[in-house]
């Protein structure tokens, strides 16, 4: 029987355009159904290394009216660094690597979607960031 695989590749531009920022960045911790059992970080399924949560922004303001707050676990060792905040911006612009997404449908047949990814860095100097991006008022 084939296996049907569950995470896609998509690249980081395709999915925010405009680019996103870093909140924070957290370790995930792994479901139980005991609540007595001591909380243990969660690791990926596929590559076994520690799950982070990393909290963000969308830089695009249309999708904002949605909700612009997105979650992404990132697979590391050590918990991942956010770049540098460039310009006295209050948050740091940020891009990810090594992309998947996961769509599924809830208990609600609601469908949804969940990133992951391998990595974080700053934006690439080649593309502009969305502070770059946007006119002058």
């Amino acid at each position: 029987m084939p296996v049907i695989p569950t995470r896609f590749a998509v690249e980081f531009g395709d999915v925010f355009p405009l680019g996103a920022f870093v909140l924070g960045v957290e370790p995930s911790m792994a479901f139980s159904d005991n609540p007595a059992a001591p909380k243990q970080q969660e690791r990926d399924k596929e590559t076994g290394q520690l799950v982070w949560t990393v909290r963000a922004l969308d830089a695009n303001e249309e999708v904002a009216r949605f909700g612009a707050e997105f979650k992404v676990k990132v697979t590391a060792d050590h918990q991942p660094v956010p770049p540098v905040k460039a310009g006295g911006f209050p948050f740091a612009a940020v891009e990810f690597e090594g992309m998947t997404i996961t769509p599924y449908a809830n208990q609600k047949g609601r469908i949804a979607h969940s990133f992951r990814a391998t990595g974080m860095r700053a934006p690439s100097r080649g593309a502009k960031s969305a502070v770059e991006q946007k006119p002058a008022a």
